[in-house]
């Protein structure tokens, strides 16, 4: 499974998965450590940890620079799952789950769904394609998270 991507349905949602020659365990620990996601995460320019469970994420999108507040709903050693609380309504989660029996790689999976709070932007968003976007960085974050672990660069 190397990169497949899968319609979830509806507007402005994204899953995909990647299989990943690292331990589940690693990947997972990296994951979660939200403040890593501008150095896996395509269009991520920065991380801010506003509070425990709250952060403010600099992307950059089709429609300028976005600065979505997330809130870590859940957060354990396969799943991390944030709710978007400005800018973006939605939700994220990304699973790692062992593949193989030795626990020597795993399956990232990564899932989305969104739209902009803003009526104008979220028009803007469609013209410009802000679904494929968001679907063509996810995978390129997954290829990079993939790199990062099988090179043990984190």
């Amino acid at each position: 499974m190397k990169g497949r991507e899968q319609d979830a349905g509806g507007s402005g949602s994204v899953a995909i998965e990647q299989h990943v020659d690292a331990p589940a365990g690693d990947v997972a620990a990296y994951i979660g450590d939200f403040r890593n996601a501008k150095e896996w995460m395509v269009g991520v320019e920065g991380v801010e940890r506003l509070d425990k469970d709250s952060y403010r994420l600099m992307l950059e999108s089709p429609v300028g620079k976005l600065e979505p507040e997330a809130k870590i709903l859940e957060q354990d050693a396969s799943v991390v799952r944030w709710v978007y609380t400005s800018v973006i309504e939605g939700s994220g989660e990304v699973t790692v789950n062992p593949s193989a029996p030795d626990g020597s790689s795993c399956v990232v999976s990564y899932t989305s769904e969104f739209h902009l709070r803003s009526k104008i932007l979220n028009r803007a968003a469609r013209f410009v394609g802000l679904e494929h976007f968001a679907r063509r960085n996810g995978e390129r974050s997954l290829l990079r998270l993939k790199h990062l672990m099988e090179a043990r660069r984190y």
